[in-house]
């Protein structure tokens, strides 16, 4: 195992727990060949940090994956770390068989995600160094779950910073039929081989649950709908209707099934659109909500992105305030990394300004427990979900 070594005071970060190593953060990797390879990280001095993996051609250069000097990185090592996350989800969720059970950083496997829904299992594979294992990962996965289906789902541009291609890839079973899933007491159809992310969004399960407690006697609107899991939940909780919004046609049509199936299909209602000229139209017509959901998409996917994203963040919730008299409810979401909530929050009072309302926060959340955040790395807490109140 070749060892590379970092600069002069660029090991304290990485000693504290943080688990990236940027390439200019590194003094000699001569005798690294940096094709994703397990790497011995050390410092100026020699002295052993950690294990990891090594890319040469990525800004992060150096994942980390092991503290211990003598643990091998290997198929025992990766059935450990992934029996030991599924344990952690289990004193969780002792009532849940659906959600996240390796969130990549969070658990010390960088580079992986797993998701579960049910007996079947979504894997990600996001960096060249996590892909090396590949085979190990998925016999793992065999032997630890028994999965009736296992789905491949790299077709995202995170690989294309690793220099990996996309792509979607069918390990076993029959996908083309949605799985279904239920979560705190709802049901839901998840499409495994084409939804976003790995088929559902596992991170809102308490931010929706949380969210739907105000929406009692509300009429809502939900953005960005997606397969419904927002709007349904409030309309099991109590909402008097729903109206929910997309762009992807198949996902309206799953959203659908899932109210029919939840047994709210006549309290919701789902309109096809962009959501920004929906928005729009229905302050046009003034129309008039009692509360409105905002989970978009990442507007905000690098640094270089910011200033661009930050505007779309802001014409949403400034559309959606208008439709919003006294009273009224704004839940507001972000699953952007690179907005900070401070920036997130300062836009939201923007729009609030111009729209002429005022806010008071009734609470300020982020993701599911099941997607853990390390505080020695901040990187791992990414959702922000704000619940308003217009006074």
């Amino acid at each position: 195992m070749e060892k590379v070594r970092l600069k002069k005071k660029e090991d304290k970060r990485i000693k504290e727990g943080h688990l990236w190593v940027f390439s200019n953060e590194i003094e000699d990797s001569s005798l690294a060949k940096g094709e994703g390879e397990i790497i011995k990280l050390v410092d100026y001095q020699g002295n052993f940090i950690a294990k990891g993996y090594y890319n040469r051609h990525s800004l992060i250069a150096i994942r980390i994956l092991s503290y211990q000097r003598d643990e091998n990185i290997d198929k025992d090592f990766f059935s450990a770390r992934i029996e030991q996350a599924l344990k952690y989800r289990q004193r969780l969720y002792p009532q849940l068989t659906s959600y996240r059970i390796v969130y990549s950083e969070g658990d010390f496997l960088p580079g992986l995600i797993i998701d579960k829904y049910e007996k079947n299992l979504v894997l990600q594979i996001l960096t060249l160094g996590m892909e090396k294992f590949e085979e190990d990962i998925i016999q793992v996965c065999e032997n630890l779950f028994l999965p009736a289906r296992i789905v491949l789902r790299n077709d995202t541009f995170f690989r294309e910073l690793e220099g990996l291609v996309q792509g979607v890839k069918i390990i076993k079973g029959d996908v083309e039929k949605p799985s279904l899933i239920e979560e705190l007491g709802l049901k839901f159809f998840v499409d495994l081989k084409e939804g976003q992310k790995t088929g559902f969004f596992f991170d809102q399960k308490e931010n929706r649950l949380m969210g739907a407690i105000y929406a009692k006697g509300r009429k809502v609107l939900d953005c960005f709908c997606y397969t419904g899991a927002w709007g349904i939940t409030a309309a099991k909780n109590g909402a008097k209707g729903v109206l929910g919004i997309d762009s992807s046609q198949k996902s309206l049509e799953l959203a659908q099934k899932n109210a029919k199936l939840n047994e709210v299909d006549k309290l919701c209602a789902f309109v096809k659109g962009d959501v920004f000229e929906v928005l729009r139209g229905l302050v046009q017509k003034n129309e008039k909500f009692d509360m409105a959901v905002l989970d978009p998409p990442a507007f905000v996917k690098s640094k270089s992105k910011l200033v661009e994203g930050m505007k779309g963040y802001k014409e949403i919730n400034l559309q959606a305030l208008k439709l919003l008299d006294k009273g009224g409810i704004l839940v507001s979401c972000s699953c952007s990394h690179n907005l900070s909530k401070d920036l997130f929050m300062e836009l939201i009072k923007s729009a609030a300004r111009d729209a002429k309302k005022i806010l008071r926060l009734i609470e300020f959340r982020t993701q599911a427990k099941d997607h853990p955040i390390l505080l020695s790395m901040p990187e791992t807490e990414y959702l922000k979900c704000a619940i308003l109140e217009v006074i």
